[in-house]
Parts: structure tokens; C-alpha cells; sequence
């Protein structure tokens, strides 16, 4: 996983053996794909935490305790909090990166991300929610 050979000196990019790359390793450097990935991810989780504020926001007359305490909590600790838990979880995701488990879950993250957020946008553009 994270050693100090990640952030100084680390060379292992891929798994050294051919039996190693069938289940899955952990390297020391991480590609430019996958830090693009990366921050694609976590760029997503930003928009969907921004959006769904303005969703949850703009539900006024609905009396429910869950909404009225994102309310008190205000907009940017909603977006902060919504953003960090999002990125941590992609951190971790993208530490796995060569597992099989986690190269489906980036894809599926990614789909879901995008589907979530066309959703949303759809709401907020033609059902009024601002």
C-alpha cells in the first residue's frame, strides 16, 4: 500500500513476477493514467457534493429532520464534509489500482458519477430546484 518508497525513491511500477500480476500488487509509483483517473474522480464527487446541496436546499416546504440538519450545518461544511469522505474513499480505491476489484469499481465509480450528476442537472434544470 503507502510505504515511504512512495513518496521518496520508489522505483516498482509493475509486479516483478507473472504470477504476481494475476492477483493483483501494489506498486511504488503510480501512472499518469491513473492520477488522471484520480482527479477525475474526484473532480465528479466535487460537482455531485455541489449539486446536491443545491438539491437538499432547495427542498424548503419538506418537513424532514435529516434536511433541516444539513440546513444548520451550512452549505460549505455540507460540501467539505460530502467531498472529503468522497476523496478519501477514491484515495483508497486508486491505492488498489491493480486489482481487478478496483479497476471495475474506478469504471463503475465513474459511471455512476456521471449518471448521478446528468440526473441532477436535469432536476435542477427543468424541475425548478434553485
Amino acid at each position: 500500500m503507502m510505504s515511504r518508497y512512495s513518496f521518496f525513491g520508489g522505483r516498482r511500477r509493475e509486479a516483478r513476477r507473472a504470477d504476481d500480476r494475476r492477483g493483483g500488487y501494489y506498486v511504488d509509483q503510480y501512472g499518469g493514467v491513473a492520477f488522471v483517473l484520480f482527479i477525475v474522480v474526484v473532480a465528479l464527487n466535487a460537482v455531485d457534493a455541489l449539486f446536491a446541496f443545491v438539491m437538499l436546499h432547495a427542498l424548503g416546504d419538506l418537513e424532514n429532520p435529516f434536511i433541516a440538519f444539513i440546513r444548520q450545518m451550512g452549505g460549505g461544511t455540507f460540501i467539505v464534509g460530502v467531498f472529503l469522505i468522497g476523496s478519501l474513499c477514491a484515495f483508497l480505491l486508486f491505492l488498489h489500482k491493480n486489482f481487478w476489484v478496483a479497476r471495475v469499481a474506478i469504471g463503475a465509480v465513474i459511471l455512476f458519477q456521471i449518471i448521478t450528476i446528468s440526473t441532477q442537472v436535469v432536476i435542477i434544470l427543468f424541475f425548478r430546484a434553485t
